[in-house]
């Protein structure tokens, strides 16, 4: 009994390549099936590499945005996720004076070609619907403007090409309003979002977050939940277009507590699993929706399923 306890629990995992959603874990000829099968829609994906504090790896971008991209194509069906690109468009920490290394960025013309050129790639190799997300804000106006260019260029072969804003600019203000109405730290870099979620997708303790960061100090410069709420309201009627982090800022008050410049704006302390896997399921919902509407809109379908 005892032998056949261990020979079961040695017995090699079973690897099923249908399963697979990455496009660099596939072989050409595996592609290839996957097209003529119908798999003719690919996400770009945009991460990035970053410090985010002592706590946070600075891969953090690139972490986040492959787990959300995979949940993505695997909700979409027949969609396929291209390689995580790690790298985008200024890169916090990266300046002289800083004690912050490890970041990682390109120009924002040359950042803008590179999704030309991806985006292309992806033509030449049969994808119709090309979609690009990024997690990064640096980057974010290069991939719309890309995504309307190729769209333009390409759309005569019958191939399209689609900017989902909403995996990045929805989700932060929703994200902000989860924080908000669970009484939780709003916003900042480092800190709640990022630090929860990679907390949700980390394969052990301490990989991707330092058990530290629920004693890391923090700039603690930033809106009141309260100035954070009058800013979303008057948002949600059109009377501005910012997000909640610009005025109101508490570190215009002489009396607020000084700056740490260790990369951390926003309290992450209060960060756990449970928080992540929410805020990462808002991440998904709003890029699976849109992608949803943008091809129903294309195709003049309804986006019921």
């Amino acid at each position: 009994m005892i032998a056949t306890t261990v020979a079961v629990a040695q017995a090699p995992r079973t690897f099923n390549v249908s399963d697979v959603i990455d496009l660099e874990l596939l072989t050409h000829t595996e592609v290839t099936e996957r097209l003529h099968s119908g798999w003719t829609s690919i996400l770009l994906v945009t991460g990035g590499t970053e410090e985010r504090g002592p706590q946070d790896v600075l891969g953090g971008h690139t972490i986040m945005a492959h787990r959300h991209a995979d949940e993505i194509a695997k909700r979409l069906g027949k969609t396929l996720v291209a390689p995580v690109l790690p790298i985008a468009v200024n890169a916090t920490g990266l300046r002289e004076g800083t004690n912050q290394p490890g970041a990682i960025q390109m120009p924002a013309d040359v950042f803008k070609q590179v999704q030309v050129a991806e985006i292309e790639s992806m033509a030449m190799n049969g994808f119709k619907d090309i979609f690009l997300i990024g997690d990064h804000g640096g980057g974010q106006d290069e991939m719309k403007q890309a995504a309307e260019d190729e769209d333009r260029k390409l759309s005569s072969r019958g191939v399209h090409v689609y900017y989902v804003g909403d995996f990045y600019n929805k989700t932060h203000e929703d994200v902000d309003l989860y924080l908000y109405e669970h009484k939780l730290p709003i916003g900042g870099h480092g800190a709640m979002m990022e630090t929860s979620e990679m907390l949700w997708m980390q394969p052990a303790d301490g990989m991707y977050v330092r058990p530290n960061y629920k004693t890391v100090q923090f700039d603690p410069t930033g809106v009141t939940p309260e100035q954070w709420k009058t800013a979303h309201d008057a948002r949600m009627r059109g009377e501005t277009p910012q997000r909640g982090g610009g005025a109101g800022r508490r570190g215009q008050d002489p009396n607020a507590p000084p700056r740490v410049n260790n990369g951390v704006t926003g309290d992450p302390r209060p960060s756990t699993k449970e928080v992540g896997k929410d805020l990462a399921e808002i991440t998904v919902n709003n890029g699976v929706n849109q992608i949803r509407k943008m091809l129903a809109e294309r195709r003049g379908t309804s986006t019921q399923q």
